[in-house]
């Protein structure tokens, strides 16, 4: 598995234009209707990061040209023709991330920001609010670490999966040590990995295969 991790930047006009001819077709239509400045230059730099990850992996830059996209029917994306480059994509605040295996892969990347303890008791497990609650009574720095512990850990799940956040992540459930998460409709433990590379954000990263790099690798796109 490898993880590349970018930072985000202001774009200018033309140096967009030039950028978004290196972007796949349906990445590319996607950006062009989105009004939002900041989530547009997100999603260019994640088209970028997804570029950079299929070049390094020994494609050739004509080949990414001719990439189509495509989901399955869960809705997870994947580049037809090229079943041994699974890849998952985040962003969040400044930074992007990519995850790229052979095998389905999910990756999720936070900002820390403020939070909501009704948003636990909508989407945790029973036993993960009451973890939380007991962490706010005597430190309330690691009750917020903790939810985006599990926040990040679902939502790579479902990445994972391809089932997406509206198919309920309050069926995931982390374990104590977070080296695992546990799906109760299928019954099954998967691995994860979390870092704390980016001051600030939270990452997490899961994956049947379980060969995780020891920290993301740190790329400058442009």
């Amino acid at each position: 598995m490898k993880l590349y991790v970018a930072k985000t930047c202001r774009i200018q006009t033309a140096e967009e234009e030039q950028l978004c001819l290196l972007l796949d077709s349906d990445r590319l239509q996607r950006v062009t209707v989105m009004k939002n400045t900041k989530e547009r230059e997100r999603s260019i730099f994640a088209g970028l990061l997804l570029r950079y990850a299929f070049l390094q992996n020994g494609y050739d830059a004509a080949a990414w040209q001719q990439t189509k996209m495509k989901k399955d029917i869960y809705g997870k994306p994947y580049i037809k023709g090229y079943e041994g480059f699974q890849y998952s994509l985040s962003h969040s605040g400044d930074w992007v991330i990519c995850a790229v295996d052979r095998k389905p892969v999910g990756v999720d990347i936070q900002e820390i920001r403020p939070w909501k303890i009704s948003l636990a008791k909508r989407f945790y497990h029973e036993d993960e609010y009451n973890r939380l609650l007991a962490l706010g009574e005597t430190d309330p720095d690691r009750q917020t670490e903790e939810f985006y512990r599990m926040w990040t850990a679902k939502e790579s799940a479902v990445k994972l999966s391809g089932r997406g956040i509206g198919a309920g992540i309050s069926q995931y459930v982390t374990a104590w040590d977070y080296r695992s998460i546990y799906d109760q409709d299928t019954k099954c433990k998967i691995d994860i990995r979390q870092y704390k590379a980016l001051e600030g954000y939270m990452i997490c990263v899961c994956s049947d295969a379980g060969n995780f790099p020891d920290q993301p690798e740190q790329i400058t796109l442009v």
